[in-house]
């Protein structure tokens, strides 16, 4: 008798009445006949309609997956919702979905077929994602299914270089990483998935990547925490000093420069954000130029010579050649070069 999986699907609601219908309607094309299936909708104090819109598409629903209401009692944003879902779920594997994006027509057949074919005991399966934004898929996995060992955290070591995308939607991963791992969102934060995926890679022993697109990623939210506003940004700074300060204390076994790179990648955008030169902004001076500071100090004293000039870019006045629009268009090419001129020097 085949086995069948236990998956919880989480879908976070919040001000989504635009997209929320698309989004179920996505969920209703993931039944399969070797999964139980169950789809947690936690509604995080949502100030629109989508709540009653979730209510109507689900009326009428008698399919196989089972449907969950959960409605938290006060506002607390991405993380604490989807925790709240974390922890009512039932499922063997858990997959994030935002509820302004949707999945692609029979992703968990797809994801249950590969795991199968790997031996049924992968950590975390992913396939690659669209972004409308960009008209692109945002991984280049060519067409290969590949089974990743990370005992040796080849995985992190892609996630690190951003070979993989680090968000935690379109992940199907074992809940036994938030009950026994505790890796569970960090509250009170944004840009959390740069932190949770770290710490889910830097755990995992086995990755399996999916190249075919299961996930399509709108990006067109005004009220997506990913739309940078001015309200917003001292939250993304103080979020982004503590994620750096937290992947800084919880290093990989071997350091590489990779590692530095993404703390680097984090960095900058508070960076820049903060050299917007607002005053209020100015409480987080410290507490940046101390991160700054340190990833300078270590790649130094490791010996990453190369690597060492490309941080600079962080100091005035060599911060300048960041205002150039190439630069930040070809932010990680010109890293990754830095990374390869190194890694040749040290041979």
């Amino acid at each position: 008798m085949a086995k069948v999986y236990k998956i919880s699907i989480i879908i976070p609601v919040y001000n989504v009445r635009k997209y929320v219908g698309r989004c179920i309607n996505s969920i209703f094309a993931q039944e399969c006949c070797n999964a139980e299936i169950e789809c947690l909708l936690v509604d995080d104090c949502t100030e629109d309609d989508s709540m009653d819109i979730v209510a109507q598409k689900l009326q009428g629903y008698e399919g196989k997956i089972h449907f969950v209401i959960l409605s938290r009692p006060v506002n607390g944003g991405l993380c604490a919702t989807r925790n709240t879902g974390i922890r009512a779920s039932k499922g063997d594997y858990l997959l994030f979905v935002d509820s302004d994006d949707y999945l692609q027509p029979g992703t968990v057949q797809y994801f249950i077929e590969e795991l199968e074919k790997a031996g049924g005991d992968v950590d975390v399966v992913m396939g690659n994602t669209f972004s409308c934004m960009d008209k692109r898929a945002v991984m280049n996995l060519g067409e290969t299914v590949t089974l990743i060992d990370n005992t040796n955290k080849e995985g992190l070591q892609k996630l690190m270089s951003r070979e993989i995308f680090h968000t935690s939607w379109n992940k199907m991963v074992k809940k036994k990483f938030f009950i026994e791992d505790k890796i569970f969102f960090e509250d009170g934060i944004i840009n959390e998935d740069l932190l949770w995926s770290y710490l889910l890679f830097l755990r995992a022993k086995n990755i399996l990547l999916l190249p075919r697109v299961t996930y399509i990623y709108e990006d067109d939210n005004p009220d997506s925490i990913t739309n940078t506003s001015e309200m917003r940004i001292p939250k993304i700074l103080s979020s982004r000093v503590i994620i750096c300060n937290k992947i800084l204390a919880s290093p990989p076994p071997m350091v590489t420069e990779e590692y530095y790179t993404y703390v680097f990648f984090i960095l900058m955008k508070a960076l820049n954000l903060f050299e917007k030169d607002r005053k209020e902004l100015y409480i987080y001076k410290n507490d940046l130029y101390s991160i700054r500071n340190q990833l300078l100090r270590d790649v130094w004293h490791r010996g990453f010579y190369a690597l060492y000039l490309f941080l600079l870019t962080s100091v005035k006045p060599f911060y300048y050649v960041i205002s150039f629009r190439f630069f930040r268009r070809n932010f990680d090419t010109i890293m990754r070069m830095f990374v390869a001129i190194g890694k040749k020097t040290h041979l």
